[in-house]
């Protein structure tokens, strides 16, 4: 599968689906993890062509990470999720997969205006704030595709 299929086909798809459903913390979890999955399948695909210079793909993503703050807030998470937590000293927004948590809808009764009632939310916690998460993988998911005619990808590819 090329870079651009996994992304067509699997990561945004899936991205769609968590921020339809910004409740299900499942759809997030699996859009976290295929959208960071698709950076990795990226960077091999790039690195085989000789466009990229680092052979580790955490390196690349750590420069991709310093261009885009979602990104990284995102990164961390699916590695806080893969690796169950993250003790070494390199900076993480996210190092324990209990950050990512479900927070239940809320009804305001005395409000009578559209927003009144809240439905479940999933957010990213860190240090600084929380994320939604339906924003933060919207934001990567745009960012992803924004950047594919920068690396001369395309479905086929």
């Amino acid at each position: 599968m090329t870079p651009g299929e996994f992304f067509d086909d699997v990561a945004e798809k899936n991205a769609l689906s968590a921020i339809e459903a910004p409740g299900d913390l499942r759809q997030a979890i699996n859009a976290i993890m295929t959208l960071d999955a698709f950076f990795g399948i990226l960077h091999a695909e790039l690195y085989a062509k000789g466009t990229l210079k680092e052979s580790r793909d955490d390196d690349w993503k750590e420069k991709l990470a310093q261009r885009n703050d979602d990104y990284r807030l995102l990164r961390d998470a699916a590695y806080a999720l893969k690796h169950g937590e993250l003790k070494h000293p390199k900076p993480r927004l996210v190092r324990q997969p209990d950050q990512l948590f479900k927070m239940p809808g809320a009804f305001q009764s005395n409000a009578f205006q559209r927003g009144a009632f809240q439905m479940e939310q999933v957010w990213i916690e860190t240090d600084v704030t929380d994320h939604r998460a339906d924003e933060v993988i919207n934001s990567v998911t745009q960012f992803a595709r924004s950047q594919l005619p920068s690396w001369k990808l395309k479905r086929d590819e």
